[in-house]
């Protein structure tokens, strides 16, 4: 189609979700115009509905993905608890942003920006079938030559709501870092012969090499048998390369994590975007640190992302760095004297050979109780998400 009939729709079928995704769909597309991942990064699958009052200076897209129980992240998020990753529903918010700011018109306005208030309060399952991502566009701001497109976002399964997003923002720029802060001299995680570790043992170390990240992704790392112990996500979804220190002061109810991981030109998600890491697996890997975190401290339990206070994006991750850091600062732990789920509240800076690229504030993860669907494919009680329950209703 030509740009003109693309702009005078108000939905997209999964067609042209595909073509658009690929760059096939527009005829005569605007030099420069931004477009929005591929393949297995494409988030919906197409778009219900889309406007723009210029006049009142707000809009909405609303777009649908049809879930299906063998989705390619069941398989790694997590082994014995399938689960939608978080990070793909924030994502999906800067997604929609993207293809609204295309359909607008909005040269280079396809930065992933920020993002505030991210609210994670259920969950999507493999036997789900709707989600629906909605954004409200509050506005679109030019200053400079710069353009800011800001919306709301909330994200719901079947017709539940499971996410909430107070402040979504892309733009034709991103924001400007302050000058970096030198990164603490810490050497990696040496590997050694992998061995399976008691709970007191796992819990004593001070850092974990790739092997030992990697058992414990597959639940093979930790003997405790009757102990519900946390997961990492597995395969694509894994973004913790190494841990290289953990510190924890009981006393003050503080801690630090340094981690890193090895960045490779020929990693699974570059052919899908233009030659940049997504930001959302960079958030992704905050999360699982934290989910590391609480399962050395020895909270039993499932670990699930809560969300964030803030997440400001300030350059891309590219097939040319070498090494990803990730320095966190753990602020606060408590556990529920009701059921003894624990939880933990940190911030965290990203950073691409030594470039700051992300920075979030007020990180929250969950470790909870007998939440786990561990007999997929087989449909259950916990096979479907929306709030989160816990096994048996109690």
């Amino acid at each position: 189609m030509d740009f003109k009939e693309f702009q005078g729709k108000n939905k997209f079928s999964r067609e042209d979700i595909v073509a658009f995704a690929q760059g096939r769909l527009l005829a005569d597309a605007p030099e420069g115009l931004g477009g929005i991942p591929c393949s297995l990064l494409l988030a919906f699958h197409e778009i219900s509905h889309i406007f723009w009052d210029a006049d009142a200076g707000t809009g909405r897209i609303e777009a649908i993905r049809r879930n299906r129980m063998d989705d390619w992240f069941y398989s790694c998020h997590f082994l014995g608890d399938p689960v939608m990753p978080g990070c793909w529903g924030i994502d999906a918010a800067w997604q929609c942003l993207k293809f609204f700011a295309a359909w607008r018109g909005l040269k280079g306005c396809d930065k992933t920006l920020g993002m505030e208030n991210a609210a994670f309060f259920g969950q999507i399952r493999p036997y789900d079938q709707t989600i629906v991502y909605s954004v409200d566009i509050l506005s679109i701001e030019t200053i400079d030559g710069e353009t800011l497109v800001t919306g709301k976002a909330s994200v719901s399964v079947d017709g539940t709501q499971v996410y909430s997003i107070g402040n979504v923002c892309v733009a034709t720029s991103y924001w400007a870092s302050d000058a970096p802060t030198p990164l603490p001299a810490i050497g990696p995680a040496q590997d050694a012969p992998l061995k399976r570790l008691a709970y007191d043992e796992f819990s004593a170390k001070d850092r974990f090499s790739r092997a030992e990240i990697v058992a414990l992704s597959q639940g093979r790392l930790v003997d405790a048998p009757q102990l519900e112990v946390g997961l990492l996500p597995s395969a694509l979804m894994l973004e913790i390369g190494r841990v290289d220190r953990l510190r924890f002061d009981e006393a003050a109810g503080e801690g630090s994590i340094s981690a890193s991981r090895d960045n490779d030109p020929l990693e699974w998600f570059y052919p899908m975007t233009p030659g940049i890491k997504p930001a959302v697996l960079s958030i992704d890997a905050i999360w699982q640190l934290l989910g590391v975190f609480l399962t050395w401290r020895q909270n039993s339990g499932t670990g699930r992302a809560l969300g964030f206070e803030r997440v400001d994006v300030f350059g891309d991750i590219t097939p040319e760095d070498r090494l990803v850091r990730y320095e966190v600062d753990i602020l606060r732990t408590t556990r529920s004297e009701i059921n003894g789920d624990a939880f933990v509240r940190a911030d965290a800076k990203v950073y691409a050979d030594g470039r700051l690229i992300l920075a979030c504030t007020n990180a929250n993860v969950g470790c909870h109780k007998r939440i786990r669907y561990d007999d997929y494919p087989l449909p259950g009680e916990m096979s479907r998400g929306g709030k989160l329950k816990v096994r048996g209703g109690s």
